[in-house]
């Protein structure tokens, strides 16, 4: 069984899906559930393995799928006994680590102009796969951004639609036309990105936001949109842009909060 497991984790891995593997690290008294067992889980549910079956087993698939969704790795405790966490009556506990191997990040800039650029490097350097779109055939070239996942040219609407985008992409805007950037915004506001940050002035914010509640998407999607997109480090340099929207899809992406670490760690002396 837990070859099985082993080779399935290899190959969900391989194939850039984000899984999680549950490991049942102590138990006591009476538990349907054996210390070492092993389960292999995705987004929808349970893949191959078993820690035990029943009530105990989809309490922990279900923190499985959460810790995918959220993209971390867990240590659960679960009670066995009448009035415990699951209503049973086994009078045991079991101690079980989720450990989610996460499907690498894809890092989806539109517009390879200066900031993009910037963008690229980091994101590179993030472990990110970089894609690249733009509608301008000289820009997106293998010259430019040699080690991208991808370059796509053409029109990022069209190009966009046809991409499977999820809670795993985080989408940079920064193309050389504002209208060019609405649109795009629009095409991708409701796609379920990690992250979708559009860079611009006040006014072209303002249009921006005025344009996407014209086209039909909730207020509430709309309020989810970064834009302008970057932590304010008060600066025109499009290396300081740069590295100030990259630091906020880090803070989206890892939930971190925009404090000074001074601030969170409130250190006396």
């Amino acid at each position: 069984m837990e070859k099985n497991v082993v080779a399935s984790l290899a190959e969900s891995v391989a194939a850039g899906e984000c899984v999680a593997l549950v490991s049942v690290i102590s138990n006591s008294g009476s538990s349907p559930a054996k210390c070492g067992a092993v389960m292999l889980v995705n987004n929808l549910g349970a893949l191959c393995g078993t820690v035990g079956g029943g009530s105990l087993e989809l309490q922990v698939v279900g923190q499985a799928r959460e810790c995918i969704r959220l993209g971390r790795s867990q240590e659960v405790e679960y009670s066995l006994a009448e009035g415990g966490d699951l209503g049973m009556s086994c009078g045991g506990k079991v101690h079980c680590f989720i450990k989610v191997f996460s499907a690498q990040p894809r890092l989806i800039i539109v517009g390879g102009g200066h900031v993009g650029m910037e963008l690229y490097h980091l994101g590179i350097l993030q472990g990110y796969r970089v894609e690249i779109f733009d509608d301008r055939e000289s820009i997106v070239t293998p010259d430019r951004f040699p080690d991208a996942g991808c370059l796509v040219y053409g029109d990022p609407v069209t190009k966009l639609s046809e991409c499977e985008i999820d809670s795993n992409c985080y989408v940079a805007i920064a193309t050389h036309s504002h209208d060019l950037d609405m649109r795009v915004v629009a095409a991708v506001a409701e796609s379920g990105a990690g992250y979708v940050g559009m860079i611009g002035s006040t006014s072209k914010i303002k249009k921006t936001l005025q344009f996407l509640l014209e086209r039909g998407i909730a207020r509430e999607t709309i309020e989810k949109v970064y834009a302008p997109m970057g932590l304010n480090v008060a600066t025109i340099q499009p290396k300081e842009i740069a590295i100030s929207i990259m630091s906020e899809i880090l803070l989206v992406k890892n939930s971190g909060s925009p404090e000074h670490m001074k601030s969170v760690k409130k250190i006396t002396f």
